[in-house]
């Protein structure tokens, strides 16, 4: 399968945190309020003031509570003005994908709109369940074809790699996602193209959340993790920070000794011992003779005929015309 570079939409993230975090905390009015009789733990009483309207305990948002609960792991608030793009913004925080985890999820998202165009997997709900599920790839913690360098098993139920999967799964669903000719459960790309199959069989249609809960809930049906991953997903939509990751360069591979050219190497010759004479080597035989055969002489070459003028016509005589001169005539 093939897989694309991907580009990175840049947009101010966070415009109203400074604003929230200037303001003063709003003061509860005092007004009107009465002294009331409290009764403690241990009996005693005395005189307080009771809270208009007390609020209960709200979920902290943010990095510090433990991953092994995602009910309490959320998001941070993400404040973007109406109809601006999802920014993708070079930073840290609770929203940073580490640089190679986040290609692997765009490049699942535009090689599914390729190969399952109705299903419109969006890469951020798989940058939240990588979040919840290996906290993106142990925090990028990869070689730079994205395999995890160290390989994620989990005790019991042998889910696999930075998107734990089921084996099963793996088996149906394996994927060449980085083109490296080998399908592996430990490759963020492979996992992260192979977890968007699983999520878009079925005729699933992901652009709706109700559907992408439905397909959050493959991975696990507890309400708390699919409302985590709704959580995430669209914070991630909102605003996601890059950071670097730790890239580690593959191993290099051992150096093969160089053959030697022979045609450089003088050879030797062992020295003769000490006390030793060394017989000289026999001659070698002469060769028979071979008595030259002979060649007959050519013969020689006879010149062609040289054919000479042609012969001159025979004339008829001529008569005498002056009788003086002329030579007598032989009697008949």
């Amino acid at each position: 399968m093939r897989w694309q570079s991907l580009i990175a939409v840049p947009v101010v993230l966070g415009a109203g945190f400074a604003a929230v975090a200037s303001s003063p905390a709003p003061v509860a009015a005092t007004e009107h309020t009465e002294p009331v009789a409290v009764t403690a733990a241990d009996g005693s009483t005395g005189v307080g003031v009771l809270p208009a309207d007390p609020a209960g305990p709200r979920p902290v948002r943010g990095t510090g509570n433990p991953v092994g609960n995602p009910g309490a792991d959320l998001p941070p608030e993400v404040t973007v003005a109406p109809g601006q793009p999802s920014p993708v913004l070079a930073g840290e925080g609770p929203l940073a994908i580490p640089e190679l985890v986040l290609y692997a999820y765009r490049a699942a998202e535009m090689q599914l709109a390729i190969d399952e165009p109705e299903c419109a997997l969006p890469w951020h709900l798989l940058a939240a369940i990588g979040r919840i599920t290996s906290q993106h790839a142990d925090s990028g913690r990869t070689d730079v074809l994205g395999t995890l360098t160290t390989a994620r098993v989990a005790p019991g139920t042998g889910r696999l790699g930075p998107m734990q999967l089921p084996p099963e799964v793996w088996s149906q669903f394996s994927a060449d996602g980085n083109a490296d000719g080998t399908a592996n459960p430990q490759n963020v790309f492979d996992a992260t193209l192979a977890a968007g199959a699983w999520l878009c069989s079925d005729d699933a249609r992901l652009a709706e959340a109700d559907a992408r809960a439905r397909a959050a809930a493959r991975f696990d049906p507890s309400p708390e993790f699919v409302a985590n991953v709704q959580a995430w997903s669209a914070a991630y939509e909102k605003g996601a920070a890059v950071s670097p990751g730790i890239v580690v360069p593959p191993p290099t591979p051992p150096a093969v000794p160089a053959r030697p050219n022979t045609a450089d190497v003088a050879e030797t010759v062992p020295a003769p011992v000490a006390g030793t004479t060394t017989a000289p080597a026999p001659e070698p035989a002469p060769a028979p003779a071979v008595e030259p055969v002979p060649v007959p002489a050519p013969a020689p070459e006879t010149p062609p005929a040289v054919e000479g003028p042609p012969a001159a016509p025979v004339l008829p005589s001529l008569p005498c015309l002056v009788p003086a001169l002329c030579p007598p005539q032989s009697a008949p």
